[in-house]
């Protein structure tokens, strides 16, 4: 028989771990192309520039990218353990070295290359589904699901990168193994370096204590340490699991009956732990980021309507002067179902600085207009102003100014704040923010002034403003082509604010349906990267309990003899599986609703924001959920196997 024939026949007999091997390769494969048919999404790469897409993609991007790789290794690794002892009998029967690298490059080769056929494959049909599904279940419109050559380029030439590293390794270790130690590589044990209860007790105290210090301080701090602590927490989750299950099992030591009843559980638990350190911290991390992001994303496209309200008190607002945005009441009126129509004029004030090359600019409103816009019944004499916040109370300064001077003509006129007003009242437009409000003869005599113009805030109600779409879309487009044939206002107060920017129409309905467009893009790519994410923190597991099933076999073969039952080994292996499925899931679970505790800080704490739970609640829940039936398929699994 020739040598040939041997690796042949041999292969034959082991097909399962080839197999095993390339589909994990293949489901790389799937993985890097199903992320790049989102990232390089044409809707998406403008997205990145225009909507703030870009950070909703860079850190889950970067944990895909880290799980992929470790992934590929991983798998790389169990299947090279498994070759590496019949290596070292090809080597006893005469192979040279030279030989056996070139079979290690040939299967390989031959199993990355079926890999990148099928997973690209699977990638373009399954991210084609997934994309329908979703787009159907969010109602969004304006994604259009293509593939282009990039997506091609950059999932074969990062599988490849990876893969090549993994072979290589594997050819260098090879080569500088000795016959002997290839071939009792499946009979040494590994042994555990270190067990200290103390470092346990260290790493969950600076767990604890990160995630305690970033909630103090993150909202002073404006998130300025966030990626300190969290790397900080990171490091003490890391030692917690790895040397947590020794403070636990010393802890145990001090009930002899609780101890000795689960003695070979808490041993084998023990172990495990610290063998499977980075498993467990890399599937913990996955499940953290993607319960923690879906919550996020979730919640802001759920507000999408909510917030196009808050920041819009009117249907539709824009500037209006004698030459920009000029559109008649009767004008509007065909255009709109008017409810309701207000006209305040505001004064733009503006005087050259002294000491430095510029303007100091004032928004002057009308006492009279005030009050009518804010339904109060507020009194100023000529010397008094009231100082006008166009903001939420929660998010305005609380020091402003106790008095002003301008001048009026040749005269300096000191006007001191009698009483200060903070609520929104008005959409969200240039120059609508500050306002100081003078009695109405003050106010007729700045507007005669020649430094400064009349800007007339345009406020309009209709009577369904999700309607309105078209007609803002034609305003718009009305207003944009007559401010292009008139010419270029020359005030030195608007050269801070492009005119296009100073004289835009804001509506209800348009920041809706940008929200709902952004908001939405960003729930698809993160609920996207969710799942993917969720199949490979299951696949990861189960590739770790395929990799050791034949020494659980032998040990509980052993442990059978000795008289361990079968119903007693089921429920030893329940119970070892239900730590390595659950304990990740439980960590990353309350780490994503920590995170999601300190980061509502900003907007007043998590519990007056009940949607941030309650999304929190539903998509946890539903990860709990999956995460159950993917246990109970493990365990008959392995049971299958064991029994």
């Amino acid at each position: 028989m020739t040598f040939n024939q041997v690796v042949w026949k041999m292969a034959k007999v082991n097909y399962r771990k080839y197999i095993f091997y390339y589909l994990c390769n293949s489901f790389a494969v799937m993985f890097f192309f199903m992320f790049s048919t989102v990232y390089f999404n044409r809707r998406v790469e403008e997205g990145k520039q225009t909507e703030s897409l870009q950070d909703a993609l860079s850190i889950p991007g970067v944990a895909l990218i880290i799980f992929t790789v470790f992934f590929i290794s991983y798998a790389h690794n169990v299947f090279m353990k498994k070759r590496r002892s019949e290596f070292g009998l090809f080597m006893t029967l005469g192979m040279a070295r030279r030989d056996i690298s070139k079979l290690l490059v040939l299967e390989n080769g031959v199993i990355a290359i079926a890999s990148v056929f099928s997973g690209i494959l699977a990638g373009a049909v399954f991210s084609r589904l997934f994309f329908m599904l979703l787009m159907k279940l969010i109602d969004l419109e304006g994604i259009p699901f293509h593939l282009s050559g990039k997506m091609f380029a950059y999932s074969i030439g990062a599988f490849t990168a990876v893969f090549l590293l993994a072979v290589g390794k594997s050819l260098f270790q090879m080569l500088r193994s000795s016959v002997i130690l290839s071939m009792k590589s499946n009979r040494f044990a590994e042994s555990i370096k270190m067990r200290s209860p103390l470092l346990g007790a260290f790493g969950l105290l600076l767990l604890v204590g990160s995630l305690l210090v970033l909630y103090f301080t993150y909202q002073d701090s404006s998130g300025a340490f966030l990626p300190l602590w969290t790397m900080a927490m990171f490091l003490g989750l890391y030692i917690s699991l790895n040397q947590a299950t020794s403070f636990l099992v010393n802890l145990a030591k001090r009930f002899p009956g609780f101890y000795y009843r689960r003695l070979l559980f808490l041993s084998n638990l023990d172990y495990k732990f610290k063998q499977l350190t980075s498993i467990v911290m890399l599937v913990t991390v996955m499940i953290m980021i993607t319960i923690f992001y879906s919550t996020l994303l979730l919640t802001f496209y759920k507000a999408s309507e909510k917030d196009a309200i808050n920041n819009n008190p009117y249907d539709v607002a824009f500037f209006q002067t004698e030459t920009k945005n000029s559109i008649s009441a009767g004008e509007l009126g065909k255009l709109f179902d008017l409810e309701e129509h207000e006209t305040i004029p505001v004064f733009n004030y503006y005087e050259k600085l002294v000491y430095v090359d510029g303007y100091q600019t004032y928004n002057f409103m009308s006492l009279d207009d005030f009050n009518r816009l804010t339904s109060n019944e507020k009194k100023l004499t000529e010397n008094e102003y009231l100082f006008y916040l166009n903001s939420e109370p929660e998010f305005a300064p609380t020091e402003t100014a106790e008095s002003v001077e301008i001048s009026i003509g040749n005269d300096k006129k000191t006007f001191k704040k009698k009483d200060q007003v903070i609520e929104r009242n008005i959409n969200l437009l240039p120059n609508a923010y500050e306002f100081i409000v003078v009695n109405p003869e003050v106010f007729r005599k700045l507007g005669e002034s020649f430094e400064g113009y009349i800007l007339n805030l345009q406020l309009l109600n209709v009577e369904d403003w999700k309607s309105s779409g078209a007609a803002v879309e034609q305003i718009k487009e009305q207003l944009a082509d007559g401010n292009q044939v008139t010419p270029k206002i020359e005030y030195p107060g608007i050269e801070s604010v492009r005119e296009e920017e100073l004289f835009r129409v804001a509506s209800k309905v348009g920041e809706y349906e940008t929200n709902k467009t952004t908001n939405g893009m960003m729930f698809y790519v993160t609920t996207f990267l969710s799942i993917m994410f969720f199949v490979g923190t299951f696949v990861l597991l189960y590739l770790n309990l395929y990799s050791e099933v034949e020494t659980e076999k032998a040990k509980y073969r052993k442990l059978n003899k000795i008289g361990m039952s079968a119903k007693e080994i089921k429920g030893n292996v329940t119970r070892e599986l239900g730590a390595i499925f659950f304990v990740p899931t439980l960590l990353g679970t309350t780490l994503a609703f920590l995170y999601l505790v300190i980061l509502s800080t900003d907007v007043g704490g998590i519990m007056k924001n009940p949607d941030i739970l309650m999304h929190f609640l539903l998509i946890a829940g539903t990860y709990l959920i999956i995460q159950v039936g993917s246990f109970f398929y493990a365990r008959k699994n392995m049971l299958k196997q064991l029994l």
